[in-house]
This record gives structure tokens, C-alpha cells and sequence, in this order.
């Protein structure tokens, strides 16, 4: 059997310590555990896992209602999630359904239960053990590590007559791009960030492709692309790494700015989130939600005069501007 990566989702530290030695007594190491659901969905957004099993009822969040927010998520529909309870009511069971649910498991926990759960997990997501496009893809990578691209290339190729995948095409792309055949990279790119929307990589590697062949413009859209995705993602510092690579390529991007102050502020570097906003200013003096930005840097600063000022210009600038609004509401009443 594959490995597997489980994330157990329990705010009762005993039922979770349960539930974890009954997945190593089946054989599976790689447990994780997290006692909110909003802890587990942040987990999700950095790390890649086969399965979730979550307890119903939580604090804060159940069960239930993160998985309404992984299925919302077009990278988790698939994903296999299991909700535990001590005892499933006709109306649980129907809300589970239309939600998604993959199945649902009784406390307490019974180990030929879990693993009959398991096993059929695997079964149906293909887990049980490697297909023959699995182990063809492996020989690729085996190849491309040992920079046989000739011999890698073969392989991929072969993979895609079978069917596409993005994985595959974005490696066709890193073998072109090292052959510096940039187009048939940056097709091949394309090709892998169709099949999926967020490969940031697959963005990043088409930017450096559009890069060499002299197209700046594109360059710069691929990348901006990919550094949004790592900034939904929390990987802060892959976006910093891009946002730096764009603004070589356009040094008056206001968009680059106004992310690098975001990113800036989440490290707790106000001077120099308030440096980079400033600089947007400079290029694009009429966006409103810079000027916000700015507001909000000098409330984390405690200095809530100068904020004023900026979500005032803000509001000029945008009238709608509802957040703007509702911070100098509660600047008026003292409340910040």
C-alpha cells in the first residue's frame, strides 16, 4: 500500500490519540492532528493530504462546516473526509450527504471498522497500489533527475497519448525550457495550468519561458499568477521571491507593490509595508484600497490620527468603500 497522509481533526485529545494509534497499529505513520477546524483548513492550504477525518461536533467550527469549506474548494472535492460522532441522527446523516461527506464513522472507535474504511479509501482513490501510470511516471522522474531528458521526454510523451496531466506536461515544459526551447515550454505550461488552475510552479516556469523569449509583459502576468497563488497559500516566502522577480521585469507594477506591503505587514514590518504602499501611490494615486492599506498600518502603529486621514482619502476616492467606513466608525467611537 502507498503511503498515506492523514489529518485527524478532534477538539477532544483522547478521541484523537485513539483514532491516531488505531491508523499505526494498521500500518500508517504519516498522522497529523489539529484540535480546531480552522487550524485543519489552514494545514490544508500548506500541506498535501489522502484523507480527513473530523469530529462533528467542535467549538468554534464543526466538523460539518469544514467540509462545506474543502468541498467549495475545487483542489478538495475528491479528497476522502470522514465525520466521526458518537451517534448519527437521520437529519446528520442527510446534511453529511449533501455535503459531501465520504463516510461517516462511530464512536467509540473499532479497528476493523477503520480499517475496512481505509481499505476501501484506497481502493477507490487508486491507492492501493501503483498503476502502470504511476510506475511510468516514476521511470520519468527517475530519468529527469539523472538528466537523461531525451529518455524522460520519451516517457512523458508516452503518458500524454494515454492521458493529459499536469504534472506531466509541466515536466515536458521543464525538460524544453532546459533544451532553451522555450515555446514548446511555454505551451506545455499552458497545458499543465488548464488541467490545473493553481500549479503555481506551472505559472512561475512560463513566466521565466516568456522571460527568454523577450515577451516582459507576459512574463509578468504568469508570475504575478503564480505569486497569488503561494499568497493564498501562506507561502509567503515563494510570493516575496516572485514579487522581487517582477518588479526587475516592470519596476512600476502597482499590483507588486501593493502585495509586497502585504506581505511586509503579515512579517510585521510596518516601515516596510509602508514603504512599498507608498511607492503604489506614487504609480497609481487614485486607488482607493491602497490608501486603505496605509490606514491599517498605522492602526497597527497606534496611531490612529494619521490612520484617519488615510481611510478618509480612501473613502474619497471610493464612496462605497464599506471597510473604509466601518474602521472610522470605529475610530469615532474609540473603539480602535
Amino acid at each position: 500500500m502507498k503511503k498515506m497522509a492523514f489529518l485527524i481533526v478532534d477538539d477532544n485529545s483522547v478521541a484523537l490519540r485513539e483514532i491516531s494509534d488505531i491508523l499505526k497499529y494498521l500500518g500508517h505513520k504519516e498522522l497529523h492532528g489539529s484540535n480546531t477546524a480552522s487550524e485543519a483548513w489552514a494545514m490544508l492550504r500548506i500541506k498535501e493530504f489522502d484523507c480527513v477525518i473530523s469530529a462533528w461536533d467542535m467549538p468554534e467550527m464543526t466538523g460539518l462546516a469544514l467540509l462545506k469549506i474543502v468541498r467549495n474548494d475545487d483542489r478538495y472535492v475528491n479528497l476522502p473526509f470522514y465525520l466521526s460522532d458518537s451517534a448519527f441522527t437521520p437529519p446528520k446523516v442527510v446534511d453529511a450527504g449533501r455535503s459531501g461527506v465520504t463516510g461517516l464513522i462511530v464512536k467509540p472507535y473499532d479497528t476493523e471498522i477503520i480499517k475496512e474504511k481505509v481499505a476501501t479509501m484506497a481502493e477507490i482513490t487508486g491507492m492501493a497500489a501503483p498503476t502502470e501510470a504511476e510506475m511510468s511516471l516514476e521511470e520519468g522522474m527517475t530519468l529527469l533527475e539523472g538528466q537523461d531528458y531525451e529518455g524522460a521526454l520519451k516517457v512523458f510523451e508516452k503518458l500524454i497519448e494515454e492521458g493529459e496531466s499536469a504534472e506531466v506536461y509541466y515536466n515536458i515544459g521543464y525538460i524544453k525550457t532546459s533544451q532553451k526551447k522555450y515555446q514548446e515550454a511555454i505551451e506545455a505550461f499552458r497545458k499543465a495550468t488548464q488541467l490545473d488552475r493553481l500549479f503555481a510552479k506551472a505559472y512561475e516556469a512560463m513566466g521565466r519561458a516568456y522571460k527568454a523569449v523577450g515577451q516582459p509583459k507576459k512574463a509578468e502576468e504568469s508570475l504575478h499568477k503564480a505569486a497569488d497563488i503561494y499568497m493564498s497559500s501562506e507561502k509567503d516566502e515563494n510570493a516575496e521571491e516572485i514579487l522581487n522577480e517582477i518588479l526587475e521585469l516592470g519596476p512600476d507594477t502597482v499590483n507588486v507593490y501593493n502585495s509586497l506591503g502585504i506581505l511586509c505587514r503579515k512579517k510585521g514590518d510596518h516601515q516596510g509595508a509602508l514603504k512599498h504602499y507608498k511607492k503604489a501611490l506614487k504609480i497609481h494615486p487614485d486607488e482607493a484600497n491602497i490608501y486603505y492599506n496605509i490606514g491599517r498600518i498605522y492602526i497597527d502603529l497606534k496611531n490612529p490620527q494619521t490612520a484617519e486621514t488615510y481611510f478618509r482619502t480612501a473613502l474619497r476616492k471610493d464612496p462605497g468603500f464599506k471597510e473604509a467606513r466601518q474602521v472610522l466608525n470605529a475610530i469615532e467611537l474609540g473603539t480602535l
